[in-house]
């Protein structure tokens, strides 16, 4: 913390999700799911203990590797990061960057886009949409990759009932349609609920399991 103080964002977890599976990580602010999803998805190292995604232990991995395993992951945080000066086709593109040449990149940009029901607004700036709409491109940024694994964290957080709800349909069809493992956190039940199961956590700790885990 700066001051001599160990703050323990991930207290002694144990953890196995099945392939496949839509999870919620459940707490209240502060209670360690957006550190257990960045832990996850290889954004943070853990100071002990070994993470494995399908199949592969992440946690030794160096620089180079890392970066490629994360290269693979679908990420939607909750601040959307949309880059302002990019249109929508080109930051849902952009992980593609160095993996595909760009009129590969465009097109599989643009069928992302015709996913989430955006593809008519592809030249447009992120300023210029809704919070929901800039959600949206989020989730199809986060799937042009072909993720098997779509860690979403608050993704409803900034949004309206109505829109969240919206969101939350989208993130089910995609589980449902490319059969990616989703992991989500959120401090709203109804957004758990809509989960196979849920995980909750308080003070870094897992403090129960409910549901399909």
């Amino acid at each position: 913390m700066g001051d001599g103080r160990t703050l323990l964002a991930a207290d002694d977890v144990s953890l196995t999700l099945a392939a496949g599976s839509r999870t919620a990580v459940v707490g209240a602010s502060g209670s360690g799911k957006s550190t257990l999803l960045h832990l996850v998805g290889g954004l943070d190292r853990p100071d002990a203990g070994t993470i494995s995604v399908f199949g592969e232990e992440i946690t030794e991995l160096g620089a180079k590797a890392l970066a490629d395993f994360r290269s693979g992951v679908g990420f939607v945080f909750q601040q959307f990061h949309l880059i302002p000066a990019l249109s929508l086709l080109d930051n849902v593109a952009a992980p593609l960057i160095g993996r595909a040449g760009a009129a590969r990149r465009r097109a599989r940009a643009a069928e992302m886009l015709e996913a989430v029901g955006l593809v008519d607004r592809a030249s447009a700036l992120p300023s210029q949409l809704s919070g929901g709409q800039q959600q949206r491109v989020a989730i199809a940024r986060a799937l042009v990759v072909e993720p098997k694994l779509l860690l979403a964290d608050e993704p409803t957080g900034n949004l309206d009932s109505v829109t969240a709800a919206e969101i939350l349909d989208l993130i089910a069809r995609v589980h449902a349609e490319f059969a990616t493992t989703v992991l989500l956190a959120t401090h709203d039940p109804e957004v758990a609920a809509s989960c196979d199961a849920q995980v909750h956590v308080s003070d870094g700790r897992v403090t129960g399991i409910s549901g399909g885990v």
